[in-house]
């Protein structure tokens, strides 16, 4: 009897406390709804009439820790998140406006991730794009391998492999995308076909990561046919990257991770094996490493204007590398035949001369080199010119 009253009593404290929640403003239980997931936020219209559809006007859709272990719980998954969605759509009063879509999936085989659930994640994209989105994550995994790259590209067909879907890349309102994994980076890559501009930053692999892409990812050469441009800073350069940026017309890159480190004095540079040769380069711009200035130009024959900077870091750990420097025995083709400016930004002032030195030594056409940061222009000017016509800029103010 005792007990019955006292679950009476704490029934009504619990009533009680619910009363006083459903009396606070639409705009004070939406930030509180905004706290937690989709899912339990769609649980508390059971509460009362009043939170009822509060879940529906929410901006945010959030399916965070989902599991799918066989084909029913992802049947279950997807009958969910198209009951948010359209409930949201068809309710009196519910948001038509979608600020966040977050996906966190964890799947145990790769059929139930790329053939049951990515087609119905595109549709869903396809809709929420619409929604005026802003934010969009997707963090879908599988639960042996929540990092490694296992998918090789080329033991799938193109309806096999998942792409995003076109909405993504027409969106005017999506300011921001995140991935969890490297390989849905490199997916993103594969599902860009038309893209001409690529800015990327702070993208970091760990040591090994680099072959292993190139290993599975065959066809990278290919995944970025339309690229015009593309500004790669911030230690992402890696050689897998790059064999999708051939055939860009313009580049910025950051040098600190693009070749290895191994260094012989003395002997020829010619291109690396597993670079590609950049045909249709003919902006460059290069930040870190300036030893391995003329390993790159190598691989861009066409090279018209060039530009280099190094970096704070970069200049007081190499500050005195250039004592050992040997000019290569091979000139770059495009220091012969098609460079017109460059331009160099260094720390070192040393190092800023024999970078000069050595262009304006094989640049045949080159019309001008702009210096920028202290330079005795007295020293450059004596200074062998392959270029008759070659005018000498320096401009300490910048």
């Amino acid at each position: 009897m005792q007990r019955q009253k006292r679950r009476r009593r704490s029934s009504k404290a619990s009533l009680t406390v619910a009363d006083k929640m459903s009396r606070l403003p639409d705009n004070v239980l939406h930030y509180i709804l905004s706290l937690v997931s989709t899912k339990e936020a769609v649980a508390t219209s059971i509460l009362s009439k009043r939170w009822n559809n509060l879940w529906l006007s929410l901006p945010n859709i959030d399916f965070n820790n989902i599991k799918i272990d066989n084909i029913e719980s992802n049947s279950r998954f997807n009958d969910s998140v198209y009951s948010v969605l359209v409930s949201r759509d068809t309710a009196i009063g519910g948001s038509h406006f979608i600020n966040r879509f977050c996906l966190d999936v964890q799947f145990c085989n790769p059929h139930l991730e790329y053939k049951r659930s990515y087609p119905n994640v595109v549709k869903w994209i396809n809709l929420v794009v619409q929604r005026r989105l802003k934010y969009l994550r997707l963090n879908l995994r599988l639960s042996y391998d929540d990092d490694d790259l296992h998918l090789d590209v080329d033991d799938y067909d193109n309806s096999y492999l998942p792409k995003l879907p076109i909405t993504i890349f027409t969106c005017r309102t999506l300011v921001t995308i995140k991935f969890a994994t490297k390989r849905d980076f490199i997916l993103l890559l594969f599902g860009c076909p038309v893209l001409e501009d690529l800015k990327l930053f702070r993208i970091y692999l760990r040591r090994g990561d680099d072959s292993v892409a190139i290993q599975h990812f065959k066809t990278l050469s290919s995944c970025l046919p339309k690229l015009i441009r593309a500004d790669i800073t911030q230690r992402v350069c890696y050689r897998f990257l790059l064999k999708a940026l051939s055939t860009s017309n313009s580049l910025r890159l950051d040098t600190f991770k693009l070749y290895r480190s191994v260094y012989q004095v003395g002997q020829p540079q010619p291109p690396y094996d597993d670079i590609p040769i950049f045909q249709n380069l003919t902006n460059l711009e290069l930040c870190n490493r300036w030893r391995l200035v003329v390993q790159v130009l190598h691989h861009c024959p066409k090279l018209q204007n060039l530009k280099l900077y190094t970096g704070s870091y970069a200049a007081k750990r190499n500050e005195d590398d250039q004592e050992n420097w040997v000019e290569p025995e091979f000139v770059p083709q495009c220091l012969l035949s098609h460079l017109r400016t460059c331009t160099l930004q260094f720390f070192v002032i040393r190092r800023k001369r024999m970078i000069a030195k050595y262009i304006l030594k094989n640049a045949n056409f080159l019309q001008c080199m702009t210096i920028l940061s202290e330079c005795e222009k007295s020293i450059l000017s004596e200074f062998p010119k392959a270029s008759a016509t070659c005018q000498l800029l320096v401009n300490a103010n910048i």
